[in-house]
């Protein structure tokens, strides 16, 4: 039931700020190349990483943050700014219900129970208050490290001296913090080969688009839409099949009925006559 609840809570989110799965694989992607990317390992969860950038969003100062048609690539150096250098994770955590907001972890272990503290990474589960979402991301250091690292390169990437960098031409500015191997681009190629749109087959389809499981005349015929035309020639049908029926019947029955006679007569004869001896 949480799972579902969940689901629906990043459906809600989604349609409120658009940018936010287009954010969320990227920094998924920029975690995985760095094994930061599981809760076994002491990374961020995706659940985790989707609450800290709704909580960027929610409390960024700019207004145009939120809109469909903004600048994504400000956005993500924007997201490494703040968890990589400007949030304070010993004294701070993350809420995002009533709009969102930042609590002191002081307050939040006065409502925990004797021997618990907020751990390092602290946000609030929306669902459940009392729920520690981040409580298992023990290298959450090492992930504001990571963030931190990505901020410094990209904003040298975007800088007026950027241009005079050797390899300004040859790498993308993204790819300077995620790399897409020869590995990863044959494997992508094979995947677009056999399960692209080119290959798959087309499904007939009627006027308007609809694939069609079975016949038309047999779907008309359950939905009782036969024309005007088609019951005629369908009723047609079933009297001249009726006649073909009739007629068939009777005349194999004349050849049947004096087989029969021819039969019996001889079967007649034959009992009347004296037995050869």
């Amino acid at each position: 039931q949480n799972g579902v609840r969940a689901a629906d809570l990043i459906k809600d989110f989604t349609k409120k700020y658009p940018v936010l799965p287009y954010l969320v694989l990227v920094l998924k992607q920029f975690l995985l190349q760095r094994d930061l990317n599981e809760v076994f390992t002491g990374g961020i969860g995706s659940y985790s990483l989707f609450l800290m950038a709704v909580s960027f969003l929610q409390l960024h100062p700019r207004e145009d943050a939120c809109i469909p048609n903004t600048n994504y690539g400000v956005l993500l150096i924007e997201f490494f700014e703040l968890y990589g250098r400007h949030f304070n994770y010993l004294k701070t955590g993350i809420r995002i219900k009533d709009g969102g907001s930042y609590v002191a972890k002081d307050e939040v272990q006065k409502n925990m129970l004797d021997g618990y503290r907020p751990s390092m990474l602290y946000i609030e589960d929306p669902l459940q208050p009392g729920n520690d979402v981040g409580r298992s991301s023990y290298g959450a250091m090492q992930v504001k490290q990571a963030f931190d690292y990505a901020y410094v390169v990209l904003s040298h990437a975007v800088s007026p001296i950027a241009k005079y960098y050797p390899n300004n031409e040859t790498e993308s500015i993204l790819g300077r913090i995620i790399r897409v191997t020869d590995e990863v681009a044959t494997y992508r190629d094979w995947i677009s080969k056999q399960w692209g749109l080119k290959n798959r087959p087309e499904p007939s389809c009627n006027g308007n688009g609809v694939t069609l499981i079975v016949d038309t005349q047999q779907l008309d015929k359950c939905n009782n839409n036969l024309s005007e035309e088609n019951e005629a020639l369908g009723k047609c049908r079933s009297k001249t099949s009726e006649s073909l029926s009739k007629h068939s019947s009777n005349s194999s029955s004349g050849p049947v009925s004096s087989s029969s006679a021819t039969q019996s007569s001889s079967s007649d004869v034959d009992s009347d006559a004296t037995p050869c001896k």
